[in-house]
């Protein structure tokens, strides 16, 4: 994550899976999904403006985004002490959801169904061609990053145990692999199982199951709206064929007229705070972690 910004969300097609494979050894993180009190459905036909119990404990883009900076920041001022001139990364312009909530339900928007079907605006947008790599000058990558040696020494100078990185991540109190901005491995794992455990509660499966048959009142065989989202035919780089937004259409008319978007995203709140209180003490000092950081990051960025 070094050399890369770490804001980046993944599009919706991928997001599932991503909370599936961090949902992975929940059980032994704490995070075992236990049936909370029934939760009172709000009556939604979006989650975008919708927050949930966990952000407290997680960055935010724009949070994300100034711990980064920061870092790079500091790794610049670092290098020019040894006299590199340090390209900052560019920041990415991939696709990111305009919330966490915006696409955790599927897509909801039947405008943007029509347009773009299962692909949000913006998400097939082809990467722009990273810039061709600069020739290092000597002495570079060992500024940068440190050597192996007990003490590494550049122009007569003793460089900062891991370099300039390592120097930047004690700047930020962060030592953690992605050095700093990544959310908490207990966060990620509760953001991951009120998901997981919401999509296979009976509360809303429920209304799965009535969802699934206004989709097959209108010709379509979906057990689920994930199903219909993990279509195969909708995979690929191609923009959506009439086919799909004709059935992305179906998904979010059929989710607004049974409610499906507040049965779930109540489900899953219930869920998340259950987990919450059950993690409390882990919890606490991530909030502190994430807190301490942006003040640091402010003060580094001169804020």
């Amino acid at each position: 994550m070094e050399k890369s910004d770490l804001a980046c969300r993944k599009v919706w097609a991928g997001f599932v899976a991503v909370l599936l494979a961090a949902c992975t050894g929940c059980a032994a993180s704490g995070t075992q999904a236990t049936a909370p009190v029934p939760a009172k459905a709000p009556k939604m036909t979006s989650a975008t403006r919708m927050r949930l119990p966990i952000e407290s404990y997680m960055f935010s883009d724009g949070q994300r985004d100034q711990v980064v900076e920061a870092k790079s920041k500091s790794i610049g001022l670092c290098m020019r002490r040894f006299g590199f001139v340090y390209d900052m990364p560019e920041r990415s312009h991939s696709f990111r959801p305009e919330s966490l909530t915006e696409l955790r339900y599927g897509i909801t928007s039947s405008s943007d169904a029509a347009s773009y079907g299962y692909k949000p605006e913006g998400s097939d947008a082809a990467p722009g061609k990273p810039a061709p790599a600069k020739p290092e000058p000597k002495g570079y990558a060992l500024a940068l990053n440190g050597g192996s040696d007990r003490v590494d020494r550049l122009k007569g100078t003793e460089l900062p145990e891991g370099g300039c990185v390592g120097e930047a991540r004690r700047a930020l109190r962060d030592t953690e692999k992605d050095g700093g901005g990544g959310d908490a491995e207990i966060s990620n794992s509760i953001n991951a199982a009120s998901w997981q455990s919401s999509f296979q509660d009976a509360r809303v499966r429920k209304v799965f199951q009535q969802w699934s048959q206004c989709m097959k009142l209108r010709g379509y065989e979906y057990a689920d709206p994930m199903e219909a989202n993990n279509d195969p035919r909708w995979k690929g780089g191609e923009p959506a064929t009439a086919t799909e937004k004709k059935v992305a259409v179906a998904d979010t008319e059929c989710k607004k007229r049974l409610n499906v978007v507040g049965t779930w995203y109540a489900v899953d709140m219930s869920y998340q705070e259950k987990m919450i209180a059950d993690n409390r003490e882990k919890l606490q000092p991530v909030k502190r972690k994430i807190d301490m950081q942006l003040r640091l990051a402010a003060k580094i960025l001169g804020e």
